[in-house]
């Protein structure tokens, strides 16, 4: 790497250390919201990670001071706006104030508001969960959802109304039972229980085998390999505290659990998703340093978050 290259990129993670540190007090709301406004820990996660990158890359267009809360959800919403757009999801349209009937809904406890989206997400058009999660769990003003979402304050009162109205009804129905889980999980892909016991006995070569040449490392937001080779030269060569994998699955998806020993016991150190092309792996991602993530993903699985995972990452 050239010297050049070798300044641009410490003096690019030196300016991301401070654009975390200024951003930190908001990133756990942040999270959630994209957990909510996606329906999905996954997908939130990826939302999340977009968010924080564009919010990262746009920071020399700012020449006044802002909201950094405010900012970063706008960007949240923009970016899955957006994306929906792409994927020619039909967007909702709203009458003018005048048209809307006295709502006398008084804001609702946050936690209850998040219980409730966690069900409408599935039923409720994209804008109207947007602006119901801004107003309602995170205390966003009209004025400030409306550039959010890119739509007039009176649309956004109308969204807003709907929304009301849908979460009512939905507190109103009698709880029907649930229907008994289909259990797809007792079908795991033989590569993954190939790869499960190469990770468990820590056997290299078993693991390199699989590895593609062209394997895609992707550890976001603190690193990113291209190859077998970038790899072998990089996190491969690392060794942490000793670790317990299993297969579990998590949110609907098959995914390896990592455990660390720790002096207080087993903690979650790693969730770790594989993808095959021809008996090889093509795609691995790991959440390492996803704290907002494995945190939702520990309280999931009932595990402690390893929090000090070596002297320069400590979530304590």
């Amino acid at each position: 790497m050239s010297d050049v290259v070798t300044n641009l990129a410490e003096e690019t993670r030196a300016a991301h250390k401070k654009f975390e540190e200024l951003v930190l007090p908001h990133k756990q709301s942040l999270w959630r919201y994209c957990r909510y406004l996606t329906g999905s820990p996954w997908e939130g996660e990826d939302l999340f990670q977009e968010t924080m990158l564009k919010a990262f890359t746009t920071m020399t267009q700012i020449w006044h001071p802002i909201a950094y809360q405010s900012y970063l959800f706008r960007i949240a919403t923009h970016t899955r706006i957006d994306f929906l757009r792409k994927k020619r999801v039909q967007l909702d349209a709203y009458a003018e104030p005048d048209a809307i009937p006295a709502d006398p809904v008084t804001t609702s406890d946050p936690l209850e508001t998040i219980e409730a989206l966690e069900v409408l997400v599935q039923h409720l058009p994209p804008r109207q969960i947007a602006v119901f999660l801004l107003m309602e769990a995170f205390g966003f003003q009209a004025a400030e959802v409306a550039g959010m979402v890119r739509m007039t304050e009176g649309s956004v009162y109308a969204a807003l109304h709907r929304a009301r109205v849908s979460v009512r009804q939905l507190r109103g129905r009698e709880s029907e039972p649930a229907k008994p889980a289909k259990k797809d999980e007792e079908t795991v892909n033989p590569l993954l229980m190939e790869l499960l016991e190469a990770l468990r006995e820590g056997e290299a070569v078993p693991l390199l085998h699989m590895l593609s040449d062209s394997t895609h490392n992707d550890a976001q937001p603190g690193f990113q390999e291209y190859s077998k080779k970038e790899m072998l030269e990089g996190s491969l060569r690392h060794r942490g505290p000793l670790l317990h994998v299993s297969l579990e699955m998590l949110w609907g998806r098959q995914v390896f659990v990592v455990l660390a020993e720790t002096p207080e016991g087993l903690a979650l150190h790693d969730i770790h998703e594989y993808e095959f092309d021809r008996g090889q792996i093509v795609y691995h991602r790991g959440y390492y340093f996803c704290k907002q993530f494995l945190s939702a993903a520990s309280d999931e699985l009932g595990i402690p978050l390893h929090l000090q995972k070596h002297p320069h990452m400590d979530w304590r």
